[in-house]
């Protein structure tokens, strides 16, 4: 355990936070990755996010201090004017989503809880953080998050009183959804945005923030150092950036996606949406995921599959997620991230490794990625692409 110390917390400039309310103490959890390549560049990118949204949150003096929670003993938070402190996993000791956070809220002794993930807002700035908490006080149960059905960040009151349901939960995307549907916790979601709704779960998800300019410089600073190619990213903001340009989307996409997709661009849209809530409904730990189109690829085969898509598209964004979970084989992080880079030669999951081989040979570009790809992803394309109308080089 590591910590900053239990300091007052500096207020030089109280009106920046223009609320007499409790101040939050904030959970945030780093870390989860293993030791590939591709998993240790998203950990760094991970951790700069966290660093970024640690000094965000400063901004708007709403915190009282910050519990960062992570399995890596050398990671240090760059942070200054919040109390904080570092609570490292014990070695060999398996993790559990819902007991971990449970544990963190009863030993802290706090009730008004704002818990995040490592890349859970690398776009939401401070005035966007103030607006969403700005009616989080008062002595009422509530909650605020980013997403109803897959919360990535959520604030809620009063903690310790809900803390036994939160340990039986296996993953952070439920939350919203168990504290709001089981609990009976009023509980708002925030309006879809990229801010909102861009979570960095997959290489994808990095690859698009890069081009976006409202990241923050210590994740700015990670991925410029990434050696992974953008070529693709630049070949899909083409396609949507062209009268007529074809572009397909497939998985677990949003209307409020497609709308922002339909708002600012006047390409032809092709949606293959599927098992939207798989995660925060259980039917993926139930085995009860199901798709059309994986059902189609079983019957065309992968090459037939991919012959089919690049016959209709320019471009195609695709969460595979689905198709992974309809046939029953989830692949470990390392060959679902690999594979999302088209780096086929480094996938040892049969299936998969086909798969993304038959991907990076299509003739037109091709993200493949998880849900944030299709929802957040889509929307900060969307803004970087109204970024470069409005702002040309």
């Amino acid at each position: 355990m590591r910590g900053g110390g239990w300091r007052p917390l500096p207020n030089p400039n109280h009106s920046v936070c223009s609320l007499n309310q409790e101040r939050i103490t904030l959970i945030l959890m780093v870390g989860g990755w293993g030791g590939s390549p591709v998993e240790r560049a998203i950990r760094r990118a991970h951790q700069a996010a966290a660093g970024d949204l640690l000094e965000t949150l400063r901004q708007t003096d709403l915190l009282e201090r910050a519990i960062i929670l992570t399995d890596d003993p050398d990671w240090v938070p760059d942070l200054q004017g919040i109390p904080w402190e570092v609570v490292v996993d014990r070695p060999g000791e398996p993790f559990h989503f819902g007991r971990r956070l449970a544990c963190e809220i009863q030993r802290v002794g706090a009730d008004r809880i704002l818990y995040a993930g490592g890349g859970s807002a690398p776009l939401m700035a401070p005035q966007d953080w103030l607006g969403a908490l700005s009616a989080f006080a008062g002595d009422r149960p509530q909650a605020i998050t980013n997403n109803l059905y897959s919360s990535d960040w959520i604030a809620f009151y009063p903690a310790r009183a809900l803390a036994s349901r939160i340990a039986t939960l296996e993953r952070d995307n439920a939350l919203g959804w168990t504290l709001s549907e089981e609990c009976g916790v009023p509980t708002r979601a925030l309006g879809p945005s990229a801010a909102t709704r861009l979570d960095l779960d997959t290489p994808a998800d990095l690859l698009i923030v890069r081009f976006h300019p409202r990241i923050g410089p210590r994740l700015r600073a990670i991925l410029d150092e990434l050696d992974w190619p953008t070529e693709t990213v630049e070949g899909v903001l083409d396609v949507m950036g062209r009268e007529g340009g074809h572009l397909t989307i497939i998985g677990r996409s949003a209307p409020t996606a497609w709308m922002a997709l339909d708002w600012a661009t006047r390409c032809w849209v092709r949606l293959f949406v599927e098992e939207r809530g798989m995660v925060a409904s259980g039917r993926l730990h139930r085995g009860e995921v199901r798709s059309l189109l994986a059902d189609f690829i079983e019957y065309a085969g992968i090459d037939g599959f991919f012959a089919r898509l690049a016959s209709m598209a320019e471009a195609v964004l695709m969460d595979t997620r689905v198709l992974m979970a309809a046939r029953g084989c989830w692949p470990s992080p390392e060959d679902r991230f690999n594979a999302d880079l088209l780096r086929w030669e480094d996938v040892r999951d049969p299936f998969l490794q086909e798969f993304a081989r038959a991907a990076a040979h299509m003739s037109i570009p091709i993200l493949m990625g998880g849900q944030s790809l299709v929802n957040g992803g889509l929307m900060a394309l969307v803004e970087i692409l109204e970024t470069r109308r409005t702002s040309p080089l």
